[in-house]
This record gives C-alpha cells, sequence and structure tokens, in this order.
C-alpha cells in the first residue's frame, strides 16, 4: 500500500520530469557529504535541480510522466535525478566539469538522460557538454545578424562620400 508520502514524491518528481527540458540519471554513490553540497551548490547557481530517489519511485514517475520505456538497466543501483529545467545542457556542463575535477573518484556517473523529450545513452553527455551555452549562441547569432547591417551601412557611407567628393570637385570646377 503506498504511503501519502511516496504518493507526494512521484507527483513531484513527475511534475519536475514534466517541465524539465533535460533529465539526467547520475551515480553519485562514493561522494562524500562535501562533495555533494559543492555540486548541489554549482547546479543552484544554474537553477539545476538534483534529486535522489527510489528507482521503483523513479519508474512510477517516469510512467506518470508519459515516458514509456524499459528502465531496467538504467535504474541499478543509487538514482540521483538531475533535472534541466531552463537549460538542457548546463546540467551536462556541471556534471562533467565536477567529474573532471574530481578524477580519483570518477564520479558522477551518468547512466543515461532524457534530452529534449528523447532517451540517450551515457555517451551523449560528453557531446551535450561540448555545446555552447545559450548566452554564447545568442551573441553568435546577434554578430551574425548585425554583421551585413554594418557592412551595409560601410558601403553606404562611402558611397555618399564619393557623391560629396565628386559634388566637391564640380563646385570647385565651377568656380574656377
Amino acid at each position: 500500500m503506498p504511503t501519502k508520502d511516496k504518493i507526494a514524491k512521484v507527483e513531484n518528481m513527475a511534475s519536475l520530469i514534466k517541465d524539465s527540458k533535460a533529465i539526467y540519471f547520475s551515480d553519485c554513490l562514493g561522494l562524500n557529504v562535501e562533495q555533494i553540497n559543492d555540486l548541489r551548490s554549482k547546479m543552484f547557481d544554474s537553477n539545476v535541480k538534483m534529486q535522489v530517489a527510489k528507482n521503483t519511485l523513479i519508474k512510477l514517475s517516469l510512467k506518470k510522466a508519459g515516458y514509456d520505456f524499459d528502465s531496467t538497466e538504467i535504474l541499478k543501483g543509487p538514482t540521483a535525478l538531475v533535472y534541466g529545467i531552463e537549460d538542457s545542457v548546463s546540467p551536462a556542463k556541471i556534471l562533467m566539469d565536477f567529474k573532471k575535477n574530481n578524477e580519483k573518484i570518477d564520479k558522477p556517473q551518468v547512466k543515461a538522460l532524457i534530452f529534449e523529450g528523447k532517451l540517450f545513452g551515457e555517451e551523449k553527455v560528453n557531446e551535450i557538454a561540448a555545446l555552447p551555452s545559450k548566452e554564447v549562441l545568442f551573441g553568435k547569432l546577434l554578430s551574425g545578424l548585425s554583421y551585413p547591417i554594418s557592412h551595409l551601412l560601410g558601403d553606404l557611407q562611402s558611397s555618399m562620400q564619393k557623391v560629396v567628393g565628386v559634388l566637391n570637385s564640380l563646385k570647385e570646377k565651377k568656380n574656377n
């Protein structure tokens, strides 16, 4: 018989899963309290949430959120869900940077991820972590959009300067 606490936890997790752009299934076993707190603070700064739950509750939450896939291989051993609520790339960057800075323990280990509604294996995490952030992409987009306009303005200015030059030379010829 499910308790009210477990039902509420499944509801909460299902809601977070639906609202997230990416969900990372991670194994954080082996991290001490200080390392977990450090990881959580880095996630908090980027509006990324991490939640450790029983695999049966995660399975129920996934089903409730509309994901129907065989999660038996993914949900072996302790599992932490990392939710990318605003950004689907930030969690991958945080997890991979943390793992790189703590090479001795080689954790957290990403088991799989749901990225933009599709399930991927752990090999995709490195590819996603290599993607530029939203801010960098917006900067590239804006510079790409502004280049033709600035180029056009430069051409127009040089054309106007040529016209002014021709008019000045005509004026000087008339005066002479």
